[in-house]
């Protein structure tokens, strides 16, 4: 006996008539239709699909912001929202459950307006002979915005205590060879086709596969060409302002670009390769103000719980000044990155990608090695860094100690993901989690020293006077919260670090290295 079904889905064309399943004698039900309403749906997500890649369709219809499960079509959570903003954050969401539940995909990311589209619908109950409603219907057509086809569906929802009923129906509309029962998904997706779309795609983070058998020369150009196209896809939207993460995600590509370039000495043209890495470490460079601001005012509140009550308003005058320096600086880097010497720069760069292999062999010795042997050797030898700088790391654990200890994991960490196609993911996944436990303590430290560095030098760029008396306290209080807050990580170290430096990760990088035997 059934005792649960769901609703089913059918993709119909425009021949398909509901009505005319009565004329089968075998049909005992009549149709009660409801008017057929036009209803545009605006679809939301965030701009790398947070909320479709967690099987999550995000509409605002009817000035109701629905959350619904791509794979069954069921809300997961609706609250009222009677505007369609270009672009939203979870914490403008009043509803705790729906806040939640965006905040779960990001806290971060905006929420942005991929498009609306125009839909038609029409409502009709399935009634047997005794009028007694036996299951519902729902006909959806998705207009084309374009040369597009119109795109129709049937949902047909069953009523409790009426299954044999419901799986009567959806046996005779499966006859219809004008329907086909398809899935919520594709109904979903069909809604994103009509806007030229593909949810959940997102090219530019799209992982590169290497050929451990391709030469790195090769290998190089592609990770270097997939850094590039994630720097395309953020430049365009940096200037709006949307959300943080576009400029982080163009801070890491470069980041990227250039660890990859550090590592390309034999294997590049030296006088391209000492170009371009000048040129990328200036294009990092202009940007770090920039995202410095950016984590300050993401922090505004954090800094704010440090200090007593009574010394937090005084910080409003900082947040203020610090929005206005932001608004100019990025004035400044959009003109940058909107010029014509700048676009001419990512041109050649792409062109010089592309082009045909050095023909100087001299120059370029290690161009033809082999893409699983170069992985391995640097792989080992950035690990084996990390792991002598960590040992050799004073009691004290200095400053300068920690700084650059952090550069040597986040080089090894770099490594890990660009070569992680040669490698099993299982394993991988382990390494990367332990070297992430010993990150996440340097990066913490690296980021309360710069954050106090920057306030020590704002608060001595203020100007006297007793106006500034109650910031100048405040700012100095915030200086020794975050001092004492870098010093308890500095503590934390070397528990980290013996974490990491143990037999168990030994293991697992050569479990990693056993694939591939060098020669």
């Amino acid at each position: 006996m059934i005792t649960h079904l769901v609703p089913v889905v059918f993709s119909i064309s425009e021949a398909f008539d509901i009505e005319r399943l009565t004329e089968n004698p075998d049909i005992s039900f009549s149709f009660k239709a409801q008017p057929q309403k036009k209803e545009p749906l605006h679809l939301y997500d965030t701009f790398d699909w947070r909320a479709w890649n967690n099987n999550t369709a995000i509409i605002l219809s009817r000035n109701q912001l629905n959350l619904i499960a791509v794979d069954n079509g069921k809300k997961v959570s609706s609250v009222g929202f009677r505007r369609t903003p270009q672009s939203f954050f979870p914490a403008e969401i009043p509803d705790d459950k729906t806040r939640s539940s965006l905040q779960a995909f990001s806290k971060l990311r905006a929420f942005l307006r991929y498009g609306t589209v125009s839909t038609l619908n029409q409502s009709m109950r399935v009634l047997d002979r005794n009028m007694k409603t036996v299951a519902t219907i729902e006909l959806r057509s998705i207009l084309p915005s374009s040369a597009q086809e119109e795109k129709r569906f049937v949902t047909l929802t069953p009523v409790r205590g009426f299954h044999k009923e419901f799986e009567k129906l959806t046996r005779h509309i499966l006859t219809n060879s004008y329907a086909g029962k398809t899935t919520y998904r594709n109904f979903f997706t069909a809604l994103y086709d009509a806007l030229s779309c593909k949810p959940g795609i997102n090219a530019s983070k799209a992982p590169v596969k290497l050929h451990p058998d391709n030469t790195i020369l090769d290998s190089a150009r592609e990770l270097l060409l997939s850094t590039l196209a994630v720097i395309h896809a953020n430049e365009t939207w940096i200037p709006k302002n949307i959300d943080t993460e576009f400029l982080h995600d163009y801070r890491v590509a470069i980041r990227r670009t250039r660890s990859i370039l550090a590592r390309l000495q034999g294997i590049l043209p030296p006088e391209e390769l000492f170009t371009y890495k000048q040129a990328f470490r200036e294009l990092g460079r202009r940007t770090n103000d920039l995202r410095d601001q950016d984590v300050y005012l993401l922090e505004a509140n954090r800094f704010r719980e440090l200090l007593p009550p009574a010394m937090r308003n005084s910080l409003n005058l900082f947040f203020t000044d610090l929005r206005n320096r932001h608004k100019k600086e990025l004035r400044s880097f959009s003109r940058h990155i909107a010029s014509e010497k700048h676009k001419r720069f990512l041109q050649e760069w792409e062109s010089f990608l592309r082009s045909a292999p050095p023909s100087d062999p001299d120059s370029t010795p290690d161009a033809r090695r082999i893409t699983s042997d170069v992985a391995v050797a640097s792989i080992r030898k950035a690990w084996k860094k990390v792991l002598r700088h960590g040992r050799t790391t004073s009691p004290e654990a200095t400053d300068t100690e920690l700084h650059a200890l952090r550069l040597d994991c986040k080089k090894l960490r770099y490594l890990l993901e660009f070569y992680s196609s040669l490698f099993p993911r299982k394993t991988l996944r382990q390494v990367v989690r332990q070297l992430k436990n010993l990150q996440d303590n340097l990066g913490l430290f690296v980021d309360l020293s710069v954050q106090q560095d920057y306030l020590t030098t704002y608060l001595s760029s203020l100007e006297r006077g007793e106006e500034v008396l109650p910031l100048a306290a405040s700012i100095g209080g915030l200086v020794t919260a975050l001092h004492h807050k870098r010093e308890a990580v500095r503590k934390e170290f070397h528990h980290r670090f013996e974490k990491f430096d143990r037999t168990e990760t030994e293991t697992m990088f050569n479990e990693l290295f056993k694939h591939y035997r060098q020669p």
